[in-house]
């Protein structure tokens, strides 16, 4: 009985090995079981605890009934190691051997030789990750580790979690009552916030020897029934030296997401950049560009791309009872992501959520761009400067940037919005976990940081000029309305004048407002003719732009075409007048005067000229050409997040980060879903590019080459599959153009490999 439940566990390959028990002088076998499905879960503390010599003597004859039982060659492909070369295999071990020197906390280091109860590729015992954050389900505070808190899980909403304090403070005589949640109090349990989750591991088939499911590049995922094979990267690494063993093709990547025009755009840019900059190193150095190192294997792609409505909040709605402003806008939700091959494996180094208000949107967002967050990880290959003197990871992410501002403005995008906000420590943006060398940037650093990428757009002349949003609404000298402010999805200054619309309302119970403002004040600020209604409105832009005003640096206004100096609105069409002596002093057609002169800072007259402008320069239209692209991972940063953080997918160590990017990717590939552009065309870069076609790309490059036979069958998932259609088109009388499906399948894919074969040469 109970060798038959060990071994119903040990079939699987997600589990860990039998590890020491100091305190019990024995062995029991552990199980991660939250990776194991529902039907083969057991209690850990039914497990018998066993002896050495017993551990071994059941360990062979659990091995060998196994064996017994197979009756099909297992698949390959479930480890990213399958597909290593020698010399990536051998990088990968020696990078993994190097990594228990630098491990801090958390581990338990042992020689390999001494006891194989730690893993074969890094030598350490338990690894632990990093504590899931929990926050309470009232004051929405982080739950700080080891204190007691509250949690019931309820049908409608799910789990909830409550602080003590909040605890306490909601708790009534039956229910738990909170911002609209009412839980039956009998349904929480009391816990404390002290869980530990270990690494999987993950046996080898050959060898019988134990890794963590991290350092092997194993992908459960791939293998929830427990069906495929595995093999070390000691036993593969010996297999191909011995001419046993082949490297299946390029597995899929990054390279193989679905491409855009934007994707392009950045991508090229990119590289004709490196290039320049490459070039640069090699003059000052003296040696040719092929002799001095570059930055290599970078691939730029968008992974979101969906139509969103915006819904103004009715508070803010209701202080403009004159005005004409929409209950919602509609805009467009985009994540790009920058991957680098580091060691094999395509990492994710950086990755930024816009916001794309287009030319059908009402004012004052239209034709307006919000950069809601960006966030990277320091993993970057290589570590070198460039030639003034920055990181060339800085370089990198700053052409991105400016890439994508390039691209906005040349589809007819006026104007681009940034906040230049560091994440309060501890907390991530939109990678989950990164490493604890990597600081935060202190404020000032981080708008350096983004000012100095908008010198060099401006050098380009894809930034005309830049701002902050105090001096552009706020200032003394102008008179604006919370109308005129652009409304954003999460963004600061919305959220900030919601909430003092509400302080307002609380404090003065509604028509009483106006008695804050005497109209002594109202003319002292510049009001002298005021409705009751606009009163609120102007009480909350004073407030906000106190609340502004300290950290005004921090939201950066950026113009991507020329702006009216009178009515701050872009110059769109019908021409415009400028001062040839004041730079950055313009005028549209409807507020020029007859006298065509204005008058400069020092006081002297200056003649305006009409500049006539290209009907090309900005498009009528910012209709995106890119298909609609879905995802539920990263439907919001939030949603990523805590996908991230439920899967353990960390970023604080580079072996982390390879797996995550992996598995991320992974699961990218099983969720990205391709629609028709907003104009309701197919693009003919997507055709073909559908998720299965995708994967099926490695496959029938596979088949093409394989040589397995009856009796030496080949174990690459589909491989089959695809051998059969290349012997059905050889013998098909009917073939694509009499509408045989089969054909048509093998068609689409060999098309579709054309066209990949096509771009990676060029």
């Amino acid at each position: 009985m109970i060798r038959n439940i060990i071994k119903s566990f040990m079939c699987k390959r997600n589990l860990a090995p039998i590890l020491h028990d100091k305190e019990r002088n024995g062995f029991r076998s552990y199980i991660n079981e939250a990776d194991l499905p529902p039907s083969k879960r057991k209690r850990l503390e039914n497990l018998p605890v066993f002896s050495k010599k017993n551990k071994t003597e059941i360990s062979n004859e659990i091995t060998s009934s196994a064996r017994n039982d197979l009756t099909e060659p297992k698949r390959l492909g479930i480890s990213m190691t399958d597909y290593f070369s020698i010399e990536q295999l051998k990088d990968h071990i020696h990078n993994l051997s190097q990594y228990n020197q630098g491990s801090t906390g958390n581990t338990t280091v042992r020689s390999v030789s001494e006891n194989v109860n730690v893993c074969q590729l890094c030598g350490i015992d338990k690894l632990v990750f990093v504590p899931t954050p929990m926050y309470c389900s009232s004051c929405c505070k982080c739950i700080k580790r080891n204190l007691i808190y509250y949690w019931a899980v309820d049908e409608a909403d799910g789990r909830h979690c409550f602080c003590t304090k909040c605890f306490r403070k909601c708790c009534g005589d039956d229910n738990v009552s909170c911002q609209g949640l009412s839980i039956s109090k009998n349904k929480f349990q009391k816990a404390k916030n002290n869980d530990r989750n270990e690494e999987p591991w993950v046996q080898c088939d050959k060898c019988e020897c134990w890794q963590h499911q991290i350092c092997a590049l194993y992908n459960a995922k791939k293998d929830l029934e427990g069906q495929a094979k595995y093999i070390c990267p000691f036993c593969r690494l010996k297999e191909i030296e011995a001419g046993e063993h082949v490297s299946l093709p390029i597995s899929i990547g990054a390279q193989d997401l679905p491409r855009t025009m934007l994707s392009d755009h950045i991508e090229q840019r990119l590289f004709t950049r490196l290039v320049l900059e490459r070039n640069e190193r090699a003059k000052l150095s003296g040696h040719d560009a092929n002799e001095v190192p570059g930055a290599s294997d970078l691939i730029v792609r968008v992974v979101l791309s969906v139509n969103r409505n915006l819904k103004v909040n009715q508070q803010f709605l209701d202080i403009f009872h004159n005005e004409d402003y929409p209950p919602e806008f509609q805009y467009k939700s985009k994540v790009i992501l920058l991957f680098q091959k580091i060691g094999g494996v395509d990492v994710c180094l950086f990755g930024m959520y816009v916001q794309e208000f287009g030319s059908e949107c009402a004012p004052p967002n239209r034709r307006c761009v919000y950069i809601s967050y960006l966030d990277s990880i320091n993993y970057f290959k290589l570590d070198i400067q460039t030639v003034k003197g920055e990181a060339l990871r800085t370089f990198v992410y700053h052409e991105i940037l400016i890439g994508y501002m390039d691209y906005c403005k040349k589809r007819g995008f006026t104007t681009c919005y940034l906040w230049a906000c560091p994440s309060i420590k501890g907390e991530d943006y939109i990678l989950y976990c990164h490493p604890k060398s990597q600081k935060t940037p202190k404020p000032e650093k981080l708008r350096l940081w983004y000012k100095s990428m908008l010198r060099k757009a401006s050098e380009e002349d894809i930034v005309v000029n830049y701002t902050n949003l105090y001096d552009h609404f706020f200032a003394p000298s102008i008179r604006n309305s919370a109308a005129h402010l652009p409304y954003f999805d999460g963004d600061y200054w919305s959220g900030a004048a919601e909430d003092i619309i509400r302080n307002i309302e609380t404090e003065n119970r509604g028509d009483k407002v106006k008695k804050l403002m005497t109209k002594s004040t109202l003319k002292a600020i510049g009001h002298d003719n005021v409705y009751a209604d606009s009163t609120k409105d102007i009480l909350v832009m004073q407030k906000l732009g106190q609340t502004i005003l300290p950290v005004k640096e921090e939201f950066i206004i950026v113009n991507l075409h020329v702006v009216c100096t009178n009515c701050q609105q872009a110059i769109l069409s019908e021409g415009r007048w400028s001062c040839k002596q004041c730079k950055n002093f313009h005028m549209c057609a409807k507020c020029v005067t007859l006298q065509k002169t204005h008058t400069s800072s020092n006081g002297e007259e200056h003649l305006l000229s009409k500049v006539v402008m290209d009907e090309d320069d900005i498009p009528a239209s910012t209709e995106d050409q890119d298909a609609i692209i879905e995802n539920d991972i990263f439907e919001n940063r939030h949603s990523f997040l805590s996908f991230c953080e439920k899967n353990h997918y960390q970023f604080d160590s580079l072996r982390r980060a390879k797996h995550s990017s992996m598995t991320i990717l992974y699961h990218l590939y099983n969720n990205i879903r391709l629609s028709k552009t907003d104009s309701g065309f197919e693009r003919e870069q997507f055709e073909g590019q559908g998720p299965l076609k995708v994967k099926l790309m490695g496959v029938l490059v596979h088949a093409s080459q394989c040589r397995a036979t009856l009796s030496n069958p080949c174990s690459f998932s589909g491989c089959l599959k695809i051998r059969e259609l290349f012997q059905h088109v050889s013998r098909c009388n009917v073939r694509v153009a009499g509408g045989c499906a089969l054909c048509r399948k093998i068609w689409s894919l060999l098309h579709w490999h054309s066209q990949h074969v096509k771009i990676s040469v060029a």
